[in-house]
């Protein structure tokens, strides 16, 4: 064995030793950081009550396609005829939803003959905070950091398209972009144009 090949082999435990002390300060700063942060929601919520909510919050996020009320629905139902099996509505949601029972894909958004696209996929969390707000048909609505825009057509969605208004602020201007495409693809344009506002104000 040569001194090169000796000197090598000497050199791996001090890289090695050095790395396990980075691992473990890794692991002693996240645990620190999980400690702060379940004492801070303790005291806010309770020690009952945390732990159902941390549960909760670590399981995987439930998405859910949100029917478009404007879409042609016998199209839809056509379309997703093959698929309705694997479908479940979300019935603690005021506006029809519906999650994949084997957690399977959705078919991917389309649009019907009018051009207008079906549905819209989403985290169900997303539209249930819609649904706290217990919007009427007539609200005027101010959306503030609305892009990209899945909160945005929930609303619209409540939202009676003679009696409601929505305004939606999105100050990037390239989100403020997309957030226009997802409203214009979904809802027509005669109704957007009574219905929808996307403006970019800061409110600094």
């Amino acid at each position: 064995m040569t001194d090169k090949t000796k000197k090598s082999e000497k050199k791996k435990p001090a890289t090695s030793k050095k790395k396990e002390k980075a691992q473990q300060r890794e692991i002693e700063k996240r645990n620190a950081v999980m400690l702060a942060f379940n004492k801070y929601y303790e005291e806010e919520w309770g020690s009952e009550r945390w732990p159902v909510l941390l549960e909760a919050l670590q399981k995987p996020v439930r998405h859910c396609m949100m029917i478009n009320k404007y879409a042609n629905i016998q199209e839809l139902k056509a379309k997703l005829e093959p698929t309705l099996s694997d479908l479940t509505m979300l019935d603690f949601l005021r506006i029809p939803c519906y999650a994949s029972k084997s957690h399977s894909r959705f078919p991917a958004p389309s649009k019907d003959s009018a051009g207008v696209t079906d549905y819209y996929i989403l985290d169900a969390g997303s539209v249930l905070a819609t649904e706290a707000l217990d919007i009427q048909p007539e609200d005027h609505v101010l959306d503030i950091c609305a892009a990209p825009g899945g909160k945005t057509l929930s609303i619209l969605q409540r939202l009676d398209a003679k009696y409601g208004q929505l305004t939606s602020n999105e100050i990037a201007s390239d989100r403020r972009r997309r957030l226009r495409q997802v409203i214009e693809s979904y809802i027509p344009a005669n109704i957007a144009a009574e219905l929808s506002t996307v403006v970019g104000k800061d409110g600094i």
